[in-house]
């Protein structure tokens, strides 16, 4: 008999027809018609669809619904819940047992090319401990030596995420869902893949904090050119390879457009949907990848594909930093005026900023703006 824990996933997983899923009363709340997918516009009037995926990453989701596959939604609610995170280049999936990652190309127009789900055990909890052990102790090999986690929820992310050549998916904001949800819920957003499986899940806001300097846009980010000043480790110690440097190092954000080309619409391209992107240049290779600027201005970024020619010992190393610093990461982004003080501009001048740039790995860069050149 399966315990509490797996017990709902089992439905949700399989999608077996109604008849069967009667005996798993507390897992269903109703079968509802799907309602159809909102435009973005619906879900925030200020929303631009290159900025959606920015806007997810500002909400705790937790599964509410899935499809059975004939566009009927299930409504859930399980315990402990299935929750997702969403961050640039990455979907993570946790159920108190364990965390699933799904990979995603965001440097490509929508809709977005995703890999399988990778599996990851997270730290178990007093709670769910007693939940976790019959799947963790059933936990087998495969013939490579690779983990097999038998529970079900990976067997549902399976389900959707799986193995196919050519599978894809794109959010959207959803009409709401009668579900018993908590009272703080705001939003409602439709994972759809290529492959029909729908997964409906609802947010709470995270919580916003106070933070210092000047308030941050993404179009004040993308207004400029920033040069980086310096580079100080954990511990407060300045990297002296980085300044000087023989080329300056500079940094852009952008929000980038797709012309698109006659075959986007027979390949299910959207035209015109990106993303946003930054790029950083030592003179050589290119560092870069997706942001999103999150709630409390923490940057989140992902990573693109990069040439990788040789440049020289000194550069190869600078670049090979600024990838694993930049790429893949969490900061916290903090503007202020250069001189602390509020400076009066022309019609022809611009301000002076700093960015200061903490990552979650302890390393600080500052950055200086400049003008962008107009082309």
């Amino acid at each position: 008999m399966l315990n509490h824990l797996r017990m709902p996933l089992v439905v949700i997983s399989t999608l077996l027809p109604l008849a069967l899923l009667g005996c798993q009363t507390k897992s269903i709340n109703h079968s509802a018609q799907a309602s159809p997918i909102i435009d973005d516009k619906n879900w925030s009037a200020t929303t631009l669809k290159p900025r959606l995926l920015q806007t997810i990453t500002n909400y705790d989701w937790q599964l509410t619904h899935v499809s059975d596959g004939d566009d009927k939604l299930i409504g859930l609610t399980l315990q402990p819940p299935l929750t997702m995170h969403v961050r640039p280049d990455l979907l993570t999936f946790d159920d108190g047992c364990y965390r699933y990652l799904v990979t995603f190309d965001m440097w490509l127009p929508l809709p977005y090319p995703y890999t399988d789900a990778s599996v990851q055990d997270t730290a178990k909890s007093p709670v769910t401990a007693a939940d976790c052990t019959s799947i963790y102790q059933a936990t087998t090999q495969d013939w490579r030596g690779n983990t097999i986690i038998p529970s079900d929820t990976a067997h549902l992310l399976n389900m959707t995420f799986g193995r196919y050549a050519g599978t894809n998916f794109i959010f959207n904001p959803a009409l709401p869902q009668s579900v018993q949800v908590n009272k703080t819920v705001e939003k409602q957003l439709a994972l759809k893949t290529s492959k029909r499986q729908t997964l409906i899940f609802s947010g709470t806001p995270k919580p916003e904090h106070p933070v210092a300097g000047i308030a941050l846009t993404n179009e004040l980010l993308e207004r400029y050119r920033w040069q980086l000043v310096q580079v100080t480790d954990k511990a407060g110690a300045v990297l002296s390879e980085f300044t000087p440097t023989e080329k300056p190092i500079m940094l852009s954000y952008s929000l980038n457009n797709y012309s698109g080309d006659e075959s986007d619409k027979q390949n299910g391209f959207q035209s015109g949907i990106y993303g946003q992107s930054f790029g950083v240049s030592v003179g050589c290779n290119g560092v870069g990848g997706p942001y999103a600027l999150s709630v409390n201005q923490s940057l989140l970024t992902g990573g693109f594909p990069s040439t990788m020619m040789s440049c020289g010992d000194a550069v190869d190393d600078i670049e090979l930093q600024l990838r694993r610093m930049m790429t893949y990461s969490t900061s916290r982004l903090i503007l202020t005026n250069a001189d602390n003080k509020v400076k009066t501009t022309t019609e022809h001048s611009e301000p002076s900023y700093l960015l200061t740039q903490t990552l979650d790995s302890g390393e600080t860069l500052i950055w200086k703006n400049e003008a962008k050149k107009k082309p």
